[in-house]
């Protein structure tokens, strides 16, 4: 190496300046870490069950008799939203505020399947094929005591022993072919404590 680039390298590296701070913490021994004899706290997991915001207690009964008791919420940090007919808006109601809800079946029947008699024409042929199809708004009373019906298209989710399962509130709801109407199982009612 010549003396020029010599001294170029030199004078670099005096002329840097110096972190204390960081030489010092660059210094420090690495911590020693001991397993613990003793039990957690918390369990060692990102999913711990955290209560919902708007969590309530009740019941859910579905069309076919079944009810579901536990903590009942829908989707964190969401209201549920209910299209009012009369008021020709949408109104968002948080749990907190519903004391009940229950179904009006608007209408309920068997429509007729049909398809398309040839692929790229209009004419359409019925199949011979039923599907049940439902549509329904849901009253809601209010913990005011008001009243407001509406249609209401959200999940419901009802916790039993850290067990979540989901129930979705539909305006319209079509079964599968061959299906009746009494296999297309909506939320009846809704009672919160």
């Amino acid at each position: 190496m010549n003396t020029f680039a010599l001294m170029f390298v030199l004078i670099a590296q005096a002329t840097q300046p110096v972190d204390v701070t960081m030489e010092w913490l660059l210094e420090q021994p690495l911590p020693v870490v001991v397993p613990s004899t003793q039990p957690a706290s918390q369990p060692a997991t990102p999913f711990n069950e955290k209560p919902a915001p708007g969590e309530r207690v009740g019941a859910l009964v579905l069309s076919d008799g079944k009810i579901h008791r536990g903590t009942i919420y829908t989707t964190p940090g969401r209201p549920l939203r209910v299209w009012s007919d009369q008021k020709k808006k949408f109104i968002d109601l948080p749990m907190d505020s519903i004391a009940s809800m229950e179904a009006v079946v608007l209408w309920e029947r068997e429509d007729p399947e049909w398809r398309f008699k040839e692929s790229g024409h209009d004419e359409k042929v019925f199949t011979g094929n039923t599907y049940p199809a439902r549509e329904t708004q849901y009253r809601i009373t209010l913990t005011t005591g008001d009243t407001l019906t509406g249609g209401i298209v959200a999940p419901l989710y009802v916790r039993v022993d850290g067990q979540a399962t989901q129930f979705v509130l539909n305006k319209r709801s079509k079964g599968e072919v061959g299906k009746k109407l009494g296999d297309l199982i909506y939320v009846r009612k809704l009672d919160l404590e």
